[in-house]
């Protein structure tokens, strides 16, 4: 993974309907054996249709300065979402985690999961026309897997050699089986292909990035610091010609602004995580007909997250009952105007290995919590309304903050009176954004802390491992539980889907079985688009959370 402190943000697609249905990441896709396509898609590069008008531009509103002059593949600078629209990257990752061809279309697997095939395009070339190879892959990847700053994703920690066997084919060695390698693959950043003429001297692994050169849809043309971005089309494109010749990205940091800039026409599109809309906005912003507003179930969620340390959740009961005693459904119904769902579980059936029957939790029973609070030795003897226990109250901290998720103040004002119900007095701590995170990753000072899943590719391993597995000997983040990380472990580093599926059920049983967190809210994802776009959609992950190239703008 990559810098998970500030771990990537949400996006996501349809919720998938087949509740049986596993990520098939070993056979590159889930109708096709290893080595195969799938039916209809290129087999090789094929020249970009024809161009279309050169007038035709979007403008994208973001909140943060782009920096499309350090948009080294290699590295974590730069807008997350440009990497995905210079670099591509050799599979693609699909609705539910379906692993789709992309610079390499087809890939086979050895049966011990340690060795992986990919067969290449032929016929593809960088934005400068510099061709593309698996010597150029060779290259790309050189620069970056054996960097200690890459060692907590599993592709590079576990990647030990890489053969070219000839142009258009690639062989890596990596030292176990890791299912997720694959989806890893699918990420924006680093592993996606940077032409060996991107850096100085050309072809050296250990050079110097000097500018953004990729076999992707669009080039970086003009870059304003704190101002905007300009991407255009690349015109040796090896796929589907982007409709649009132009993207704009408009910095505006401050999220009113950006309502106004789409009330007035100056942006196009704003919302996702790179230029979110208050959700206090959005009845006006659904009423203006020059607007839509599309929304979709998204691939992350909120809990919170109980600090084990803490004595006064180290039963289980007092762990139920602050589960039983919040009306979860009132808090997408109510606090979210509609704009999301009420959480059954860690994640939404949008994750891979998600199902109906493994994505159960606890509903909303308060005279449940009052009892099993009774059961653990709590009683309000003192008829002051909170219980307590050897003359001690069951007083706890929610901290939280308000820099990247306003939302959450009001929903944890609302925890904090469903609590006082049962007779848990909850106070609430709100943190500057460094702060919260140190409370999170270093400090644990916390009872109570709000949180959010990842989403898309990073799901459900990469979370799991990241917040619910020791690293070294530094005990889990979230919970620590020796049975957990044995069955996130098993599941990891299985090759057969039925049984890496059951090691997942196992464990999202485990963890309703002893109460671990306490799901929230599934957020939508949203966007606010002016009508003359059009053809516009959502994507499956947060790096690529639109579709761009089959954007096109009315006359």
């Amino acid at each position: 993974m990559m810098n998970v402190k500030k771990q990537r943000k949400h996006a996501g697609w349809r919720i998938a309907l087949a509740a049986a249905l596993a990520l098939v990441l070993l056979s590159g896709c889930t109708s096709n054996k290893p080595g195969q396509e799938p039916a209809g898609a290129p087999a090789e590069a094929k020249p970009a249709s024809a161009a279309p008008a050169p007038d035709k531009q979007i403008v994208v509103a973001v909140a943060s300065d782009p920096a499309l002059d350090q948009l080294d593949a290699g590295a974590y600078k730069g807008f997350m979402e440009a990497h995905a629209m210079v670099y591509d990257s050799l599979v693609e990752y699909g609705e539910k985690g379906k692993i789709m061809p992309s610079l390499a279309k087809s890939w086979d697997i050895s049966d011990d999961g340690k060795t992986y095939t990919f067969h290449l395009r032929t016929g593809v070339v960088f934005s400068d026309k510099t061709p593309f190879n698996a010597a150029a892959v060779k290259f790309s990847f050189e620069r970056w897997y054996k960097n200690p700053a890459n060692a907590s994703l599993n592709v590079a920690k576990k990647l030990r050699d890489i053969q070219v066997v000839d142009d258009a084919t690639i062989l890596f060695t990596f030292d176990s089986a890791y299912y997720p390698l694959l989806t890893e693959l699918t990420f924006a950043r680093p592993v996606r292909i940077i032409s060996p003429s991107a850096v100085e001297p050309a072809g050296d692994p250990n050079g110097q990035f000097k500018k953004p050169v990729g076999t992707g849809a669009w080039m970086v043309d003009s870059y304003k610091k704190d101002q905007e971005g300009v991407l255009v089309r690349n015109p040796n494109y090896w796929g589907q010609a982007p409709l649009l010749s132009k993207i704009v990205l408009k910095v505006i940091p401050d999220a009113q602004s950006r309502v106004l800039a789409l009330q007035s026409g100056a942006v196009d599109i704003s919302g996702g995580q790179s230029g979110k809309v208050p959700l206090d906005n959005l009845a006006m912003l659904k009423a203006d007909a020059k607007l839509s507003v599309p929304q979709t179930p998204g691939t992350s969620s909120h809990f919170l997250i109980f600090n084990y340390n803490q004595p006064l959740l180290q039963n289980v009961k007092v762990r139920q009952a602050i589960n039983l005693a919040i009306d979860k459904r009132s808090i997408a119904a109510k606090l979210l105007g509609g704009t999301g769902a009420e959480a059954q579980g860690l994640f939404p059936l949008t994750v891979p290995y998600v199902t109906e029957n493994n994505n159960k939790w606890y509903g909303y029973d308060a005279a449940q919590a009052k009892k099993l609070l009774q059961e653990a030795g709590y009683t309000d003897a003192a008829g002051k309304g909170i219980v307590e226990k050897d003359g001690k109250p069951l007083e706890l901290r929610l901290v939280l903050q308000q820099t990247e998720f306003p939302e959450w103040k009001p929903i944890a004002e609302y925890v904090q009176s469903k609590l006082k119900e049962v007779g848990i007095k909850l106070n609430l701590q709100v943190l500057e954004s460094n702060a919260y995170y140190d409370a999170l990753w270093k400090n644990k000072e916390y009872d109570l802390i709000i949180y959010r899943t990842y989403s898309d590719a990073y799901n459900p391993h990469a979370f799991l491992m990241s917040l619910f597995h020791q690293t070294g000997d530094t005990p889990a983040v979230a919970w620590s539980d020796k049975t957990l990380e044995t069955l996130i472990d098993e599941a990891v580093a299985s090759t057969d889907t039925g049984q890496r599926q059951a090691k997942y059920d196992a464990w999202f049983a485990r963890a309703r079985e002893e109460a671990i967190y306490v799901p929230l809210y599934y957020p939508d994802d949203l966007y606010t688009v002016n009508k003359r776009v059009q053809n516009f959609k959502l994507g499956y992950t947060t790096y690529a959370p639109v579709p761009w190239n089959q954007l096109d703008v009315s006359k």
